[in-house]
């Protein structure tokens, strides 16, 4: 069973005396691990909540990338440091994923999960200079040539590895997929045209994808238009269905925490998620709030384990 702290441990730490436990933690500079490289979405997305984060702790918060292996390497090295609250790492989907596919040997029971906190869309872009001027250009080429049509992602085993397998199966072309490592060497890539197209999480691509910029986003993945690309049609207005929206990021630690220390780090989130800065931040980016901990988290991670394992056995990635 998933180690997700909640209903359970805020039962248990009534009897305390308020505050305590809360005072004693933390004394120290915490480290927060983004399991990839500098310049995605995800490493983005840490770093915006170490900024607010640390002015709620009151101590200094090291965002240290640790990529490798689609997310394991971050994710064992969290695994064996001390349970002691110091040690942290941003989750999202592609845990869940490298675990399934057998990339990440730490069994999933083995991290405390503390909380969901915000939820982003997935686009699909070209070079400026690409002769698919919509995703009907893009379909087109695709069907005409098996593998003619490159895509990129943030790595093997991530989320965009899987959204773009279901997405070559939802228009029925074999695109050839290429993986990267991490979203921050993917974009430039993309805009290089060293690559056709690129998955991205949209935080990737805003800064390139205006009037002047080197990437034309043919679809965004989300139910509504997104309103920093009001432009840009949805998958479901092209009449594409059953593929993943994007992703979503929380914070994990490793399996053991004292309750004091457990108490103390879901009080900071809890006053991060609701901070202005931290609200500001995701307003201003095209993130949208998905806070949740204890019994919600808990069910979200179980209904995201049946529908990751779903996702690659119909994209065939379970088996790769």
């Amino acid at each position: 069973m998933l180690r997700i702290l909640g209903a359970a441990l805020a039962a248990a730490l009534l009897c305390a005396a308020p505050g305590a436990q809360a005072q004693q933690f933390p004394t120290k500079e915490i480290t927060l691990i983004v399991p990839f490289n500098p310049g995605g979405s995800t490493d983005f997305v840490g770093r915006g909540f170490a900024e607010v984060f640390k002015t709620v702790v009151k101590q200094a918060v090291t965002v240290q990338n640790v990529p490798g292996a689609g997310t394991a390497t971050g994710f064992t090295k969290l695994s064996e440091a001390p349970a002691d609250g110091y040690t942290l790492a941003v989750m999202g989907p592609f845990m869940v994923t490298t675990s399934l596919r057998q990339q990440l040997k730490v069994p999933l029971e083995n991290f405390t999960y503390l909380a969901r906190l915000s939820l982003e869309t997935f686009v699909l872009g070209v070079p400026r200079a690409s002769p698919h001027q919509s995703l009907k250009d893009y379909v087109a080429a695709a069907k005409k040539s098996a593998g003619a049509v490159a895509v990129g992602t943030a790595g093997s085993g991530t989320l965009t590895h899987l959204t773009a397998a279901a997405i070559a199966g939802a228009i029925g072309a074999e695109l050839n997929i290429v993986h990267f490592a991490g979203g921050g060497k993917l974009t430039p890539a993309v805009l290089g045209g060293h690559v056709d197209s690129g998955m991205f999480s949209q935080v990737e691509v805003v800064p390139h994808a205006g009037p002047t910029g080197g990437l034309r986003v043919l679809a965004t993945f989300g139910a509504q238009r997104s309103k920093l690309l009001p432009d840009v049609p949805t998958l479901k207005e092209l009449g594409i269905a059953g593929v993943p929206a994007g992703p979503w990021q929380g914070i994990v630690a490793p399996k053991g925490l004292p309750p004091a220390v457990a108490a103390a780090l879901l009080e900071a989130i809890d006053k991060t998620v609701k901070h202005p800065d931290w609200l500001a931040f995701l307003d201003k980016n095209g993130l949208s709030p998905y806070y949740a901990r204890g019994a919600e988290l808990d069910a979200f991670l179980k209904s995201e384990i049946a529908t990751t394992k779903k996702l690659l056995q119909a994209t065939g990635l379970d088996k790769q």
